[in-house]
């Protein structure tokens, strides 16, 4: 399938790892420390239901363990949530788990549009 919402340049250009650095110092203000963990409540972005309805059902087949998994509309587009298992809060495990949902939402044209950790 070829991309039409989150095209390859985006997908190379687009990541912003360097803001996991400064959502976590704000998080760590609120006396979390980086091996806490805790879960992550996640949002990706896409222009089609059928690929929301689609890259909503990956996800529960690729990680059974993600909860919430919903879809509502958002601009004109629609919005794919869910909170995940917890997550370590250091920088190193927060990257890699951005950038698996990067790749993975790339795959069916659903864009990785933000996270925030649940207390």
């Amino acid at each position: 399938m070829q991309n039409t919402f989150f095209d390859q340049k985006l997908h190379e250009e687009d990541i912003d790892l360097g803001t996991n650095e400064d959502v976590l110092k704000r998080i760590y203000k609120d006396n979390v420390k980086q091996t806490d963990m805790l879960p992550v409540e996640f949002f990706f972005v896409t222009d089609k239901k059928a690929k929301a309805t689609a890259f909503k059902k990956q996800l529960k087949e690729k990680f059974p363990a993600y909860d919430s998994l919903e879809i509502s509309d958002y601009d004109a587009n629609f919005e794919i949530s869910g909170i995940t298992d917890p997550i370590e809060m250091s920088l190193s495990a927060i990257n890699s788990w951005n950038q698996t949902m990067w790749d993975f939402g790339y795959q069916f044209d659903c864009k990785f549009d933000g996270w925030q950790a649940e207390s």
